[in-house]
């Protein structure tokens, strides 16, 4: 009897330690990056080469040299990115780009999108989070946050990371305006029932309207970076980001 308690002792320390190696986080890593200086791949050296839906527009005076990609407001050439960085698929990411609004009005613009209808992730200009005008926002399961008001031809930098490796989990969400830095961070409300596998820039596919403004150097990381880690990619550019180094 004991020799068969010891056995069975031993099978569930087995046991769980396969559970605890499987809900381990997947290893940090950069899953992709877009400059948009004059080209859709990915300069990560992952091979996720974008699309658009029409002829991309290149304009120079991007942040830390280099172009933009153009987007005109009417929805004619929108960018996808072969990412699924859902809930389920990815559980803890951390993306973002710097971004200039050309004009808006008050309703709501997606910007990058993983969304199926259901404030899955995605960053955009939204006037749910603003008492007038309209705020660069976050979507965090159920609900918008924002705070940063938009001002039509400056550049800002967004960022948001996602934890939902225990649910409903958290989120931060970072917006520099060329000053200074504001971060909300707080309880988010996901579940994994929201599969989209790729990734929408210039417009959130399942809602909002298309983005009339600028986008570059959009990054996508597999895990969460600090915010010492967004001040220094802030700070330095494309070259602070963890894993980064450019492929053409």
């Amino acid at each position: 009897m004991k020799l068969q308690n010891r056995i069975y002792a031993a099978t569930l320390i087995a046991v769980f330690a396969v559970v605890a190696v499987g809900a381990t986080p997947a290893r940090a890593a950069l899953m992709a990056f877009y400059s948009f200086n004059g080209t859709l791949n990915d300069s990560s050296g992952n091979g996720k080469t974008a699309t658009d839906t029409g002829t991309p527009v290149y304009v120079n005076g991007a942040p830390f040299g280099g172009q933009a990609i153009e987007f005109d407001g009417n929805g004619k050439a929108i960018v996808t990115a072969p990412l699924d960085i859902s809930v389920a698929a990815v559980p803890q990411v951390t993306f973002g780009a710097w971004v200039k609004a050309a004009s808006y009005g008050n309703p709501q613009y997606g910007i990058i999108s993983n969304d199926d209808g259901g404030y899955d992730r995605t960053l955009d200009i939204d006037s749910r989070s603003a008492k007038t005008s309209a705020n660069w926002s976050a979507f965090v399961g159920t609900s918008v946050v924002g705070k940063v008001p938009v001002v039509a031809g400056k550049w800002v930098f967004l960022a948001v990371s996602y934890d939902q490796h225990s649910l409903p989990g958290r989120y931060a969400f970072y917006v520099n305006d060329g000053s200074r830095t504001t971060v909300l961070s707080g309880p988010a409300a996901f579940d994994r029932d929201s599969v989209t596998r790729t990734v929408t820039i210039g417009h959130n596919a399942s809602f909002d309207q298309p983005f009339n403004g600028d986008v570059a150097n959009a990054f996508f990381y597999r895990g969460i970076l600090a915010r010492d880690q967004i001040e220094a990619i802030i700070a330095r550019g494309p070259v602070a980001i963890p894993g980064y180094t450019a492929h053409s």
